[in-house]
């Protein structure tokens, strides 16, 4: 190598640019894309009660989709005239062929719906991520409803924009054609409804009616019909009783107007529709942004006096300031790694090692697009901590060369013994630490693809700074050697050597003979010690994922079921109101009745519908954080709006939580499923530390049930046929062909004006009957065949799998660290009092945990015999590696110290610390070990061998493990509250188990040495 110098040169040239312009190539984004393989399926059946559309819709489409490889999951909800199925998939499937599969099976289930349902929609665009959100915005909600063409306009521009996928629009009814006929007028012209429906049907049928030939030219034919909507009124529909020919215009009227409401939309007080875009997978969001801006600037220029635009959000406002804390934070760390080298090493030593830095960031960046990683905060933070240990090869490579030089050795003989002597220890030490990382990317679910760029962009820097070491770091140093005018040698390294010369004396002269005369003494004391420590855990609190620090509150609101969208969205703004009034933190809001919000925020509805919706507030974060603002308002208003279900919520620093606790009751019998339910949510509600407690189904849908009077129908001949289809056309209308004249395109409805606008005249409507008495037909009116009743009954319908399932999710108060622990006690008793034909099944937060748990202790056993396997191999021997794995139980205990004093939760990131320090910490200890085998296999004894070993190795230990701490520190102290947790665990770990390594380390050794000498004596 060091003849081919210049060679390695060009080469780590090429590397570094080709790492710049990776960098700029990569794509950056606030958090890691989360693929969450879903699909829902939604198919709206105007006017159908729940029950009806379970058996016609819902149960037809979950067997269908059941049947198809790959579906993992699949649940649904059955509400008034509306299915929802939601397929989630397994995670080894090819996603694209599997909703293709779905596509096709809800395509053919389709055809056999009545012909009253809609087109089912399949959306796979659940978890592709939002780049930013608009509001269009008016002084009423007419003038934006009026506003199609504009919206259409800024859909198409924007969506043809690169890198977009789609652009969601909320608030904005689709446009149909309404045909409304007069009730009156058709009495009284003896003609029904379904006669105009009959001659409509005709008109807008298709006229495929062939070609003919003549006189050898072939014409196609064509039927002339109308191509203009307008020229229906004067479709011939039938005849008066006088045989005058009636048309549309004689008995209704027909009006492009839009479909029902299903989001009312407020921001900042101002009716609004919501524009939301989306980017696809794997694009850079800050260029992307650019180009949406200069979009949106154009498109406003346009916009007419009456209607502004202003931005909700923008995610490259996000990863601005994301990046801005995280560069500062990389700056911090590495100007702190710098200055400890500056203490501990020469100057230009210090130097060469920190050239390694960015060089090795650089090159470690170059395989991350091959493997799906982008920049983010997951990544960076992988990046950062890198820093602290990556140095820890150089420092090894420059202090055992800098050693060679220093015993008289050449440049040549020392640089390449100065290698020699630690390239095993180097390159087994990286193993280790790559293989304590690696199995992190083989995490499961959501949480997997949320951290999986962390160890996979530490592993590449890692290994990059390994390659530096044993290839850049000697080649300069031989240059430098060989150019050296003067042999004198240095004495001193570094602005502390001389402390460090100080603190190697006493080390190992004073402090290492004590422990080398007392081994098992100070071994089993410093045990005791580590177990005392270490039970602390107990006492520290468990958070899955904190909340992160942001500005947004998320008030989601369930109204009483039967509440109109109007009376949800009156209540909504009245709780608005509230706030500001009685609060100074409250920057701005706004309104999202029906559907919710549009996916910003990591919150959304389980169930939606016309008595459902959210507000968002955004909080002024110097005077109030968001969490104390929902602890300040969640009961007043609760206790205010009492007859709603009000839960506040903010962001979470990673996926979207679960509740605390949920459980799944299945059974056959909706009653006996909705008593059960109830009966659990009673007992839970008895805790003292529960705070809300919901249910997905409830018996509060008011219901208006008509009673036929079968006796009559009978008589009169009269189907039940026509009355179901007076009440629809009369209620909900019936949908026509779509008009489509090839430039519009819309959807049609016919709709009987019976003038009663909230409800249905049965004095009105009529039916021919034909009593078997009289020879002559009869017309009845509804209300002589109808008796009607008003009622209380089950709005929804959930399944899971197939089976009809009642969800119960219960929260705990905040302050509650037993809510869990005893609402899991309460279930398991009251599992066993579960009727005949009914079971549990569990979910939620508490499940995640526990199979969280699970997953990484299995992770933690693979990468301990990862590490226990490489360790086998470099020293040859079972023994050694069990004695250098033991400084991770110092380490555990050490970051188990630094979480309790800091009082920071045991979280996700701060287990994963855990898991990693392994393999970080037992690089001292293979470093201190190998020299000590080193030493004692030249001859020297034991007690010799650890007492030189340690002299020769104190610096190079403390100064790698202080540049780990130092490159940290930033994150620990001011870093995303997402990583601190992690940060505390991996300094407070190294910090403890540094100082505790060199003292019984040495220790253990010793009374292995004995024991398998001892042993080497026994007959």
């Amino acid at each position: 190598m060091l003849k081919y110098r210049k060679i390695v040169l060009v080469f780590v040239f090429l590397l570094v640019s080709t790492g710049i312009f990776t960098y700029f190539q990569l794509p950056k984004r606030d958090l890691p894309e989360i693929d969450v393989n879903i699909a829902s399926v939604t198919t709206a059946y105007p006017g159908a009660t729940p029950l009806d559309v379970e058996r016609t819709i819902t149960n037809p489409l979950e067997d269908k989709v059941k049947e198809i490889d790959g579906v993992d999951t699949v649940e649904s909800i059955s509400t008034t005239g509306f299915s929802t199925v939601t397929v989630t998939l397994e995670g080894n499937v090819n996603n694209q062929v599997t909703y293709s599969k779905i596509r096709q099976s809800v395509s053919d289930i389709a055809r056999s719906f009545p012909d009253e349902v809609q087109d089912s929609s399949v959306n796979t665009e659940l978890s592709m991520a939002a780049v930013s959100s608009y509001h269009l915005q008016a002084q009423n909600y007419n003038t934006l409803y009026n506003a199609h063409d504009l919206v259409a306009k800024w859909n198409n521009q924007l969506s043809n924009l690169s890198g977009v996928e789609s652009v969601q629009v909320k608030g904005l009814p689709e446009e149909q054609l309404l045909i409304e006929l007069d009730a009156d007028k058709l009495n009284n012209q003896s003609l029904s409804s379904f006669q105009v429906i009959d001659s409509l049907q005709q008109e807008l049928s298709p006229g495929a009616i062939g070609n003919i030939k003549e006189d050898e030219t072939l014409y196609q034919l064509r039927l002339n019909k109308t191509s203009d909507w307008k020229g229906l009124e004067d479709i011939a529909v039938g005849l008066n009783p006088q045989g005058e020919t009636l048309t549309l215009n004689d008995v209704g009227s027909i009006t492009l107007t839009h479909k029902e409401v299903k989001d009312l939309i407020t921001y900042k007080g101002q009716p609004s529709l919501s524009l939301t875009i989306k980017a696809k997978e794997g694009m850079n969001i800050s260029a992307l942004q650019e180009r949406i801006d200069e979009e949106v600037k154009h498109l406003s220029e346009e916009l007419p006096d009456n209607i502004t635009v202003e931005g909700f959000y923008s995610q490259s406002t996000l990863i601005e300031e994301v990046f801005t804390n995280l560069l500062t934070s990389f700056g911090i760390s590495l100007a702190a790694v710098l200055l400890i080298m500056m203490i501990g090493l020469p100057f230009s030593s210090a130097l060469l090692v920190a050239l390694a830095i960015p060089i090795s960031v650089l090159i470690g960046l170059i395989p991350l697009p091959y493997v799906g990683v982008d920049l983010n905060q997951i990544s960076i933070i992988g990046i950062i901590i890198a820093i602290g240990i990556l140095v820890d090869d150089a420092i090894v490579v420059n202090d055992n060369i800098q050693r060679r030089f220093q015993l008289g050795d050449s440049a040549w003989k020392g640089t390449i013994r100065g290698v020699k002597d630690v390239r095993i220890s180097i390159i087994t030490s990286t193993l280790m630490i790559v293989f304590s990382f690696f199995p992190l990317t083989f995490l499961s679910g959501s949480n997997g693809d949320f951290i999986r760029a962390l160890p996979t962009t530490l592993i590449s820097t890692i290994v990059a700074s390994t390659v530096l070491s044993l290839t850049l770091i000697p080649t300069v140093q031989y240059i430098r050697r060989k150019r050296k005018v003067s042999k004198t040698q240095q004495t001193n390294s570094g602005l502390l050597g001389s402390l460090f010369s100080k603190l190697e004396t006493f080390y190992a002269d004073k402090l290492l003979p004590k422990v080398t005369k007392r081994p098992f003494i100070i071994g089993i004391s410093g045990l005791i010690v580590c177990a005392l420590f270490a039970s602390l855990a107990i006492k520290i609190p468990f958070e899955f994922f904190p909340s992160a620090d942001r500005k947004e509150v998320t008030i989601s609101v369930t109204a009483p079921q039967g509440t109109t969208l109007s009376q949800t969205h009156n209540q909504l703004e009245e709780m608005e109101s509230f706030i500001r009034q009685n609060s100074e933190v409250v920057e701005e809001t706004a309104i999202f009745t029906g559907s919710g919000m549009p996916p910003l925020f990591s919150s959304s509805l389980q169930q939606s519908g016309e008595n459902t919706g959210q507000i968002l507030i955004r909080v002024n974060k110097t005077q109030q954080s968001a969490s104390n603002f929902i602890n300040n308002w969640e009961e007043k208003l609760r206790n205010k709006f009492t007859n709603s279900e009000v839960f506040l919520e903010t962001i979470t620093a990673g996926p979207p939580p679960s509740a605390p606790i949920a459980v799944n009751i299945q059974g056959p019998k909706l009653d006996q499923l909705l008593q059960t339910a109830n009966d659990l949510k009673k007992e839970l509600n008895k805790l003292g530390s529960t705070e809300l407690i919901t249910l997905n189904m409830s018996d509060e849908q008011p219901y208006i049930e008509y009673s036929l009077n079968r006796e009559k129908i009978a008589e009169n001949n009269i189907s039940i046929n026509q009355i179901s289809s007076q009440l629809q056309v009369a209620n909900t209308g019936i949908p026509l062909r779509v008009f489509d004249n090839g430039v519009d395109r819309y959807d049609m409805k016919l709709l009987l004006n019976d003038g009663n606008e909230s409800g249905v005249n049965l004095e009105i409507l009529r039916v021919t009957g034909s009593p078997s008495t009289q020879s002559l037909p009869s017309i009845f009116t509804l209300d002589e065949l109808i008796e009607q009743e008003k009622s209380n009954q089950i709005g929804t319908i959930p399944h899971m799998d197939g089976e009809r399932t009642v969800t119960v999710k219960g929260y705990g108060e905040e302050s509650s660290n037993s809510f869990q622990k005893d609402a899991k006690e309460i279930i398991n008793e009251f599992e066993k009092t579960l009727p005949s034909g009914y079971s549990f099944t569990n979910s939620g937060e508490l499940n995640a945990q526990q199979e969280f748990f699970i997953e990484v202790s299995k992770l933690f056993v693979i990468v301990l015999f990862l590490i226990y396997l490489v360790m086998a191999i470099q020293f040859n021997s079972l023994t050694i590696p069990l004695l250098i794995t033991s400084t991770v139980f110092l380490a555990i205990t050490g970051a188990i110290i630094g979480l309790f004093v800091t009082k920071e939760p045991l979280s996700f990131l701060a287990v994963l610390g855990i898991v990693s320090l392994s393999g970080i910490v037992v690089r001292n200890s293979v470093i201190l070990v190998d020299f000590i085998e080193q030493n004692h296999r030249e001859s020297q004894s034991i007690h010799t061998a650890v007492i030189e070993a340690g002299r020769s190795r104190l610096r190079p230990i403390i100064l790698t493990s202080l540049t780990s701490i130092a490159a940290l520190l930033p994150i620990a102290f001011s870093g995303d509250v997402l990583f601190r947790p992690l940060a505390i665990s991996i300094v407070g770990g190294l910090l403890f188990s540094t100082v505790l390594t060199l003292i019984l380390l040495p220790s253990f050794y010793l009374i292995l040495y004995r024991i398998r000498r001892g042993k080497f004596k026994t007959p």
